[in-house]
C-alpha cells in the first residue's frame, strides 16, 4: 500500500489533471467529494481554482495573517521585553554577542535557567544594530515568522489533505486563532514563532524525503539541520522526533520498523549533539532531576495540563499570560479524559482515516515537552505553548468539516452548511484576536486586561504592587499586593519559587519607611533565596553606600560584580568605593569594567580618567578621556 493511499478514506479513486495537465491520483473523498452525483461541484471546481493559483493562494493566506495581526506593530515593549532587550547588555553593547551562546535565557542578570535559547538574543541583538530600541522593527520579526509560518502550514495540508479547499480552510483557521496572540504580539515570545517556523520547514522537508520512490537516511539531510536550527529557537522543538515517529505509525508506507529507525537517528543524533551543547553551556541538562524519575503528583499535573491546554484550545475564553493551573481543578474537569478518549480514538481511526489519525495524534505529541511541570516556570499554562501543538487540530477540524462529514453522510446541503459553520467561528476568531492584540500595548494595559481575567495571580498582583509603589508612591497600597501575592502563592497547588522577588519588594517598602534593619534582613532572606542574582546584594550595597559605611558597601557590591559581571551599576559603585577607600586602581579596574558592559556610560568614562589620576597615571586618564563621545 502506498503512502498516498494511506492516507485516503476507503472510497473508490478518481483522477483529476492539474495545472501542468498531468494525471494525479486523488481521493475523492477528500478531493472531489462526488458522492452522489454532482451535488459537491462547487466544491471541486473550487478546489481546481485553486489548484491553478497555488502560490497566490499561499500568499493570501500569508497577507491576512499580516494584516489581522498588524495591530500588533503598533504595541511597545512589554513585561520580559524590558529586562531581556533594553536592560540586556548582551543586546546593547555590539561586542558582547558570544556571550548570547554561552549562558541561559537570563544570564545577562547573571541567573542561572533551564532554558538555552541563544538564537533568540541572537536575532535581538541582529534587529537592535538594525534599527535601535524601535519595538516595530522586534514586532515586525515575530509578525513576518506568523505570516510565513501560515503559507508553511498551507503546503503541510496540501500534502497530508489532498484537497485544495480544505487545505486553504485549515491553514486560514489556523492563522486566525485567537489563542496565537500571545504568541505573535509579545516580542518575548520569538523562540515560539522562531522554532515552528524552522520546524515546519524540517517536517515538510521530512515528507518530502519520504516520498522519494527509495528513501535514504541522506534524504533526510536539511530535515535534520532545520530541526537542529529549531532547538535552540525553544527546547519544545524535541517534539518534532517523536512526531516522526507518529506519522510513521500512522501513515508510513509499509516497511519494517528497523528501517525507519534507521532514517530516523541522524534526529536522535542531532538531539543528543543539542543535548551535549547544552550540558556543555549550562552544565546540566535539566535543573529538576532525571526525566525518567517522574514522581505520581508530576504525572497528575501532566493529565490536568493536557485537559486544560484542549480547554483552551477548544474555548479560547479569558487568555492572558496570568492564568493560574489549579491541579485538583483540572483533574476534575472532563478536558483530561476528552483528550486522552480522542487519542485512543485515533487508534480505531487508523485503518479507516489515517490522516485525521495523525492529525488528531499531533496535539499531544507535540504538547510533551511542556506536559513536565517541572520543566516549567510561569506560567504553567501558556498560550504561546499551543501555538505549534494547535496546527494538528486545525487542520483536523477543516478536514472533519469539509470533507469527512460531507463523505460520511451524503447529504447535498451538509457541506456547505459545514463551511458556513467553519466561516463563522473563523469570523468570531479574527474578531477576538483583533480585539486582543492591544492588550500587548504596554505594561499597564497588559496589567489592566490581566486583572479582569486572573485577579488572583500571583505573579499579576507582585506586578500591580510595582505599579503602585513605583508610579504611584502607593507603598501601603503595594505591600498589601506583595503580601497578598506571596499568600496565593503558598496556597497553590504547584507553588512558585517568588521568595527572592517577594522579599526584595518588602525590603525596599521596609527601607522607604525608614526601617533600615527589617530591610536588611528582608535583602538577605531574597540573597539566600536565589544565590545567583546580584539584585539583593546590589540592594545591600545601597543601604551602606549613603551611610558612608564604604567597606560593607563594597564587599555587597564586589559580591553582585562575581554574580553578574554585566551588573553595571555595581561595578560603577563598586567603583566609587575604592575611590572613597583610596584604592585608585582598583576604582579604575572597576569603571573600565563598567563602560566596557555599556560603551555609551560616559561617566564611567570620567570616572576611569578620574581616578586614573588620582593613581599618577595622567597620561592613561588623558587617553581615556579621547574617548568619551
Amino acid at each position: 500500500m502506498s503512502l498516498e493511499r494511506r492516507c485516503e478514506p476507503s472510497i473508490s479513486r478518481a483522477r483529476f489533471n492539474d495545472m501542468n495537465g498531468v494525471a494525479a491520483e486523488i481521493n475523492p473523498g477528500a478531493q472531489n467529494l462526488q458522492a452522489d452525483g454532482r451535488e459537491y461541484s462547487w466544491f471541486n471546481v473550487l478546489g481546481e481554482r485553486i489548484a491553478s493559483h497555488r502560490a497566490i493562494a499561499g500568499a493570501g493566506l500569508a497577507a491576512v495573517a499580516f494584516i489581522v495581526f498588524s495591530g500588533s506593530l503598533a504595541n511597545g515593549f512589554v513585561y520580559d521585553d524590558n529586562p531581556q532587550i533594553l536592560q540586556n547588555a548582551f543586546v546593547l553593547n555590539p561586542h558582547l554577542w558570544k556571550q548570547i551562546f554561552t549562558g541561559s535565557v537570563w544570564s545577562f542578570q547573571g541567573g542561572k535557567t533551564n532554558f538555552y535559547r541563544p538564537l533568540q538574543f541572537a536575532c535581538y541583538w541582529i534587529l537592535y544594530r538594525i534599527g535601535g530600541p524601535n519595538p516595530a522593527l522586534f514586532h515586525l520579526l515575530n509578525l513576518v515568522l506568523y505570516a510565513v509560518s501560515v503559507w508553511l502550514v498551507y503546503l503541510l495540508a496540501r500534502e497530508l489533505l489532498a484537497h485544495e479547499v480544505v487545505a486553504l480552510a485549515g491553514a486560514l483557521f489556523w492563522a486566525l486563532h485567537p489563542v496565537h496572540v500571545e504568541a505573535v504580539a509579545w516580542i518575548s515570545a520569538l523562540p515560539d514563532v522562531g522554532f515552528t517556523f524552522f520546524a515546519l520547514l524540517a517536517f515538510l522537508c521530512f515528507l518530502r524525503a519520504e516520498h522519494h520512490a527509495e528513501v535514504h537516511r541522506m534524504d533526510h539531510s536539511p530535515s535534520v539541520v532545520l530541526f537542529f536550527i529549531a532547538l535552540f529557537f525553544k527546547e519544545m522543538a524535541l517534539s518534532l522526533p517523536f512526531l516522526l515517529l507518529a506519522y510513521w505509525f500512522y501513515l508510513g508506507k509499509p516497511e519494517s520498523w528497523l528501517r525507519r529507525l534507521q532514517r530516523w537517528a541522524p534526529y536522535a543524533m542531532a538531539t543528543l549533539a543539542y543535548i551535549a551543547i547544552r550540558h556543555h553551556v549550562l552544565g546540566f541538562v535539566t535543573q529538576s532531576g532525571p526525566f525518567w524519575k517522574v514522581p505520581l503528583r508530576v504525572v497528575g499535573a501532566a493529565f490536568g495540563l493536557l485537559g486544560q491546554d484542549t480547554k483552551i484550545l477548544i474555548w479560547p475564553a479569558h487568555l492572558n499570560v496570568f492564568r493560574i493551573f489549579h491541579l485538583g481543578a483540572s483533574l476534575l474537569s472532563p478536558w483530561p479524559w476528552i483528550t486522552i478518549l480522542a487519542l485512543i480514538g485515533t487508534l480505531w481511526l487508523r485503518r479507516r482515516e489515517p490522516c485525521l489519525a495523525f492529525l488528531i495524534a499531533w496535539w499531544p505529541v507535540t504538547l510533551l515537552p511542556v506536559l513536565d511541570i517541572r520543566q516549567l516556570s510561569f506560567p504553567q499554562l501558556a498560550d504561546r505553548f499551543l501555538y505549534f501543538p494547535s496546527i494538528g487540530p486545525c487542520l483536523a477540524a477543516g478536514y472533519l468539516l469539509l470533507a469527512w462529514l460531507p463523505q460520511r453522510f451524503r447529504r447535498a446541503k451538509l457541506a456547505p452548511a459545514a463551511a458556513c459553520s467553519l466561516g463563522v467561528v473563523m469570523v468570531l476568531y479574527a474578531a477576538q484576536s483583533l480585539r486582543a492584540i492591544p492588550n500587548w500595548r504596554d505594561n499597564q494595559a497588559l496589567v489592566d486586561y490581566s486583572l479582569t481575567q486572573s485577579p488572583n495571580s500571583p505573579l499579576l498582583l507582585m506586578a500591580r504592587g510595582v505599579v503602585r509603589e513605583y508610579e504611584h508612591g502607593d507603598l501601603d497600597g503595594a505591600l498589601a499586593d506583595y503580601n497578598r501575592a506571596r499568600e496565593l502563592n503558598q496556597q497553590s497547588s504547584w507553588p512558585l519559587n517568588m521568595d527572592h522577588d517577594y522579599f526584595l519588594a518588602v525590603g525596599r517598602i521596609a527601607l522607604r519607611k525608614g526601617n533600615v534593619q527589617e530591610a536588611i534582613e528582608d535583602f538577605k532572606k531574597a540573597q539566600r533565596a536565589a544565590p545567583d542574582s546580584s539584585q539583593p546584594s546590589d540592594a545591600l550595597g545601597a543601604v551602606y553606600f549613603p551611610k558612608g559605611d564604604y567597606a560593607r558597601a563594597a564587599e555587597y557590591f564586589q559580591q553582585s560584580v562575581k554574580v553578574d559581571p554585566q551588573d553595571v551599576t555595581a561595578h560603577f559603585y563598586l567603583g566609587v568605593c575604592w575611590m572613597k577607600l583610596g584604592k585608585y586602581q582598583d576604582a579604575a579596574g572597576e569603571f573600565h569594567a563598567a563602560r566596557k558592559v555599556d560603551p555609551k556610560y560616559w561617566q564611567a568614562y570620567q570616572a576611569e580618567a578620574n581616578a586614573l589620576e588620582a593613581a599618577g597615571e595622567f597620561a592613561a586618564a588623558q587617553r581615556v578621556r579621547s574617548e568619551i563621545k
